[in-house]
């Protein structure tokens, strides 16, 4: 290919790419816009004290750095026990991410971890 026949293709070049650019800022719209829905699906589970589908709605989200989820997520974490009366599951490093999402301290974010003992079948009380 010559200079002359490549600087031919560069107007076409130009007219494929201005036709994707629309595209790829409309993408993150979108997904934003999807996230909000979501989000307030989760709301409402919550809302009807299904907390156990709201938290799992809410940490998908939290893990794809959507900053209300993770806020509500670690909140629900935080608190599970005193208001719903369970631990909710998760890692220290979703916790580390969601603080980090959510602009909370990470050092704060620490899992409870409920150390069992190991006691033989035969040492067993009943």
């Amino acid at each position: 290919m010559t200079a002359t026949s490549f600087i031919k293709w560069i107007p076409a070049a130009l007219l494929v790419l201005s036709t994707q650019a629309p595209t790829a800022y409309a993408q993150p719209a979108a997904a934003s816009r999807m996230s909000e829905k979501l989000h307030a699906n989760a709301v409402a589970s919550f809302r009807q004290g299904r907390f156990s589908e709201a938290y799992g709605r809410l940490i998908n989200l939290a893990d794809a750095g959507h900053v209300p989820s993770a806020e509500l997520a670690l909140w629900m974490y935080l608190h599970g026990t005193s208001v719903f009366g369970k631990d909710w599951d998760s890692t220290p490093e979703q916790l580390k991410a969601w603080a980090q999402t959510a602009g909370q301290p990470v050092q704060a974010m620490v899992p409870v971890v409920y150390p069992r003992a190991l006691v033989a079948v035969s040492e067993r009380k009943r």
